[in-house]
């Protein structure tokens, strides 16, 4: 057989090679594409690495290169795409100037249009990666929710591995699925179990602590720890689900079958995920997605193959008791919105502000924002102008009073300059201090306001007011910036929430989760712990 394909290989070949020959007869030689362009100037950076590595704003680094010097005075240096002083030039030494404006990067020589790239230059700054956190691959897959607890952090997402923990396969199983507890150095902690978690699909958006000890959580999950569940689910204050025993029909002669375990909490929705879940006073829980039906399971007409829903219309927000029960006291002919859910938070006195992609709320004037009061009223007085195009995020913060969105639109509160980010105050008028600076044709996706009232910013840009920034800022009140806390670049990812900590050192620090691949130089597993040191 071996022998029959290469004999077949050698004709394939010598037919081939006849055809081209013949064909080469015919040919015509054309233009040199190629001519006529530059030839190659032999500059080059000769060394991977400048000297010193890590700069501040007004010192003096060296760059090896070679071939400079037929273009001694014709040069333009940049790092992180910022154009920067040369202060000598020699055939193989460069000496550049940092600016007092600029984040970390690659340097870059431009000569007669002609680019020619070299060594990543680290500026100095106030914000960092925290050396002694002790997470090192982080999570497999996204970050959705960060929730302080008992020293530690529960973190939720739509991951399915931890610092490759897991082991699915064989007698010593371990689970890192949608739901996970570490200590405060960022290793997992054995306080809290959640066994199994969530199933092999979906995740949980949002996790919330009850007055009463236990955990909500939400998201688009139908199993927790292999129990069947829908979308939401209680958790003990341990980490296992909340359960109890139930009689259902007996369908087989298994006198076993007459019994099930199921989720204590019976609650369910339909049409939609949970986007968000809110403790409120009585043990009672908001619930914000996109379903537009509530159920629960009555277990006297079901088995445990086959369950029996009553389903009642609702739509967008609900509030549940703490046994899962639909609370109809709330928010009477809930028509919700026309629209899409994108976000919502949860401001003073148990009301909530909801954004997304709809025009009314239970039929009222609503441009893609909506704040309920306590009863699911809508709060006519929370009455935002100016043009919204996408509201993307909201988040508040309590110290500050302070509701932050992101997002596209412009003329917020009469101001033509409130655009992209803009902070409110509680009762929904425009905080014009902050103005968000220039971002060309980036997008802002998320802000959050920290307790020193300074405003953390991600989105999909490459400059901050024409100085090269990527992704993620660091704002003072008024959306200035301080090059101390910007130093670093270029941040690759999304990010979904921030935790006001401490880092290794004391220093105040933050917890950054999302869907997020590298912040520096450094590539992170979409969490880590960013140091901001005063």
């Amino acid at each position: 057989m071996k022998i029959k394909l290469y004999k077949s290989f050698y004709l394939l070949f010598a037919l081939a090679s006849i055809a081209f020959t013949a064909c080469n007869k015919d040919i015509v030689t054309g233009e040199d594409p190629y001519a006529g362009g530059k030839g190659s100037l032999g500059i080059g950076f000769i060394k991977n690495y400048p000297n010193p590595s890590f700069a501040k704003p007004g010192e003096l680094v060296d760059f090896y290169v070679k071939g400079l010097k037929p273009f001694i005075g014709k040069i333009d240096f940049f790092v992180n795409n910022t154009k920067v002083e040369v202060v000598t030039a020699q055939d193989s030494l460069v000496t550049i100037k940092v600016p007092m404006e600029i984040s970390s990067g690659d340097a870059k020589i431009v000569v007669d249009g002609q680019v020619f790239y070299g060594p990543r230059l680290e500026i100095d700054g106030n914000a960092s990666l925290d050396a002694n956190y002790e997470m090192i691959n982080g999570f497999r897959g996204s970050v959705s929710d960060i929730l302080p607890n008992a020293g530690g952090f529960i973190v939720t997402g739509f991951f399915n591995n931890f610092e490759n923990q897991a082991v699915e396969t064989g007698n010593n199983r371990v689970y890192r699925r949608g739901i996970h507890f570490i200590d405060a150095s960022g290793k997992t902690s054995t306080s809290m179990s959640f066994g199994r978690g969530i199933g092999s699909s979906g995740g949980v958006n949002s996790i919330a602590k009850l007055s009463s000890g236990s955990f909500i959580i939400g998201g688009n999950f139908s199993t927790f720890n292999n129990k069947q569940v829908y979308g939401i689910a209680k958790l003990y204050s341990n980490g296992q689900l909340d359960s109890t025993v139930v009689d259902v029909i007996n369908t087989t002669s298994n006198p076993k079958n007459s019994l099930d375990t199921v989720s204590s909490f019976n609650a369910g929705l339909f049409g939609g995920s949970v986007l968000r879940v809110f403790s409120v006073k009585d043990d009672k829980v908001m619930v914000v997605g996109n379903f537009d039906r509530y159920f629960k399971i009555d277990y006297d007409y079901s088995s445990r193959e086959n369950r029996r829903t009553i389903v009642t219309d609702a739509k967008h927000v609900i509030r549940l008791r703490a046994d899962g029960s639909l609370d109809s006291t709330y928010m009477i002919k809930n028509a919700g919105a026309n629209g899409m859910i994108m976000d919502a938070t949860m401001i003073d006195q148990e009301r909530i502000v909801v954004i997304g992609t709809f025009s009314s709320y239970n039929g009222k004037p609503a441009p893609g924002i909506v704040c309920l009061n306590a009863d699911g009223s809508v709060d006519p007085s929370f009455n935002l102008s100016g043009t919204i195009t996408r509201l993307i995020s909201v988040t508040y913060n309590a110290a500050q009073k302070k509701i932050a969105l992101a997002g596209i639109f412009n003329g917020l509160g009469g101001n033509a300059n409130i655009k992209g980010v803009a902070l409110l105050n509680t009762d929904g008028s425009v905080d014009k201090q902050f103005v968000l600076g220039e971002v060309g044709t980036g997008i802002a996706s998320y802000a959050q306001v920290l307790n020193n009232g300074r405003v953390v910013v991600d989105g999909s840009f490459t400059s901050y007011n024409n100085i090269g920034r990527t992704n993620m800022l660091i704002l003072e009140k008024d959306g200035s910036l301080l090059q101390k806390f910007n130093a670093q670049a270029p941040f690759s990812g999304s990010i979904s929430k921030i935790v006001e900590t401490r880092s290794s050192t004391g220093e105040p620090a933050l917890l950054i989760g999302g869907s997020i691949f590298q912040y520096g130089a450094k590539t992170v597993g979409n969490f880590f712990r960013l140091e901001v040191k005063e």
